[in-house]
């Protein structure tokens, strides 16, 4: 997972979910391409599992985003209706 989208001219590689895993004091946690750092969790399994369930998540949230269209939001005075 290292290597850069097709459109993605630069030269920073993304890092690989070994690289995203760390331990502090005995805790594991991970840091997430928006810059959070998740846990802590007991055991690396945990965490390693917690990460891929995290990217599946927000991969379902990116379909359906693409998916839904944006509702209108009206204001009661634009559309005409007395207050």
């Amino acid at each position: 997972m290292t290597s850069l989208r097709h459109n993605d001219h630069s030269d920073t590689s993304i890092p690989s979910r070994s690289e995203r895993m760390y331990n502090a004091g005995g805790l594991w946690y991970f840091r997430t391409r928006e810059g959070l750092e998740i846990g802590p969790f007991r055991y690396e399994s945990e965490a390693n599992q917690m990460l891929s369930q995290y990217v599946e998540d927000m991969q379902a949230a990116e379909r359906l985003a693409e998916i839904q269209p944006d509702k209108p939001h009206f204001r009661m005075s634009a559309i005409g209706i007395p207050s």
